[in-house]
């Protein structure tokens, strides 16, 4: 019969510190190849605050006269550092833009702090292939 290993809260803790550990290691790696092309494109940087008591039935829209709903863009959110582990806690996402000048997000479970999220507006070329 297998025998059965016991994990202890401090086993637990090393691998929830080593995934952290490799999550930094891989955004790290991603941002040495998309520096070089960001700073290469036209982009806009909006910085948008989702309020906690703006959240109704796990959605909010926030308004900002830059989101413009055509496919020459593409848009990249991330929330800022101070508050980077309490919206990918709760599962802020944000909505493809349909509307100019406004973005729609959900979360998983609703946020108790205001979120302060970057959007990061790029400028593509349409390839017709």
């Amino acid at each position: 019969m297998p025998e059965k290993k016991l994990t202890t809260m401090e086993q637990l803790r090393a691998l929830a510190e080593k995934g952290k550990l490799d999550t930094l290691t891989r955004i790290d790696a991603l941002l040495e190849v998309i520096t070089p092309l960001l700073e290469s494109a036209q982009h806009t940087g909006i910085t948008v605050t989702l309020p906690a008591e703006n959240w109704s039935g796990r959605a909010q829209t926030v308004q900002d006269e830059s989101l413009l709903a055509d496919s020459k863009y593409w848009y990249i959110v991330c929330a800022d550092a101070d508050c980077f582990m309490a919206a990918s806690e709760t599962g802020v996402k944000a909505d493809n833009i349909t509307v100019d000048g406004q973005i729609t997000f959900h979360c998983e479970v609703t946020p108790v702090e205001d979120l302060t999220l970057y959007i990061l507006r790029l400028e593509v070329e349409q390839s017709n292939e």
